[in-house]
């Protein structure tokens, strides 16, 4: 299962570590055994097998609060990227819109109102998703260390500070990340992305929470600073482990309707 996070994935969804790492601080690293951990523990060999949750998504531009609920899923599987299926639950206006995201890197959305599921294209995926601060790709999968090439910007006593930049031929957003790392965590506690001119486009804070030894984003807020706005993601109800099945990632659930 491997992540991008985007910030998340961002990366989310983006979750973390064994229970050994919880109590201390970890060893002296290089840059890319940083990274290698960021992406152990966000969604590899030291991550949940899968993780479900309730979403509490919050935007805010300008006067204007609007809320979202969602219910999430996110599947580790060992030799691809992880699976992530996002579904509206309200209010009416957006219920049963959903989302879902392959560990081939495919991407859909589905659009009630229309009864229509789309494939998100690459060049789109760094749009906005539902209006949100959040694009697709900051809610996809995948390591960062298959797109970006890192180096240790900076240690602080709690942080390592990673500077990553975009490989040749990578289709990712940002061209350069800037991401504080936790050393206690093992995760990034906060991520700095940069649009292609060099100017600082989005930052992405993460409060994580222990969750039967697993260090699990529990607040993502994402600032765009052209836009002045920002969103939280709060996730409730976490768990992990539950044995989520193949059935679930598939297109023709993407369009069924959730109970409750």
């Amino acid at each position: 299962m491997k992540r991008y996070l985007s910030i998340l994935s961002l990366s989310l969804l983006v979750l973390s570590g064994a229970a050994a790492l919880l109590a201390r601080p970890l060893p002296p690293q290089d840059a890319a055994a940083i990274l290698a951990g960021v992406d152990a523990r966000s969604g590899g060999a030291l991550a949940p097998k899968d993780v479900q949750s309730a979403m509490v998504m919050t935007i805010v531009q300008g006067n204007s609060t609007k809320v979202r609920e969602i219910r999430a899923w996110t599947r580790n599987n060992a030799d691809k990227d992880d699976d992530r299926l996002m579904k509206f639950v309200a209010p009416a206006d957006v219920r049963d819109v959903g989302f879902l995201v392959l560990g081939d890197g495919a991407m859909y959305i589905y659009l009630p109102e229309f009864h229509r599921t789309r494939r998100i294209a690459s060049s789109n995926k760094k749009d906005a998703f539902m209006s949100s601060d959040f694009s697709y790709d900051d809610l996809g999968t995948g390591e960062f260390a298959k797109s970006y090439d890192p180096n240790l910007k900076e240690e602080k006593p709690d942080a390592w500070v990673l500077e990553l930049k975009r490989k040749p031929g990578s289709d990712k957003t940002y061209p350069r990340i800037v991401m504080t790392v936790d050393k206690a965590k093992g995760i990034p506690a906060k991520t700095e992305l940069y649009d292609e001119s060099g100017r600082l486009w989005k930052t992405a804070e993460q409060a994580s929470t222990s969750i039967k030894g697993f260090w699990v984003p529990t607040l993502i807020t994402m600032t765009d600073h052209k836009k002045n706005s920002s969103t939280k993601l709060e996730l409730k109800d976490v768990k992990v482990d539950q044995g989520v099945g193949d059935e679930l990632f598939t297109e023709r659930n993407l369009v069924r309707r959730i109970q409750g």
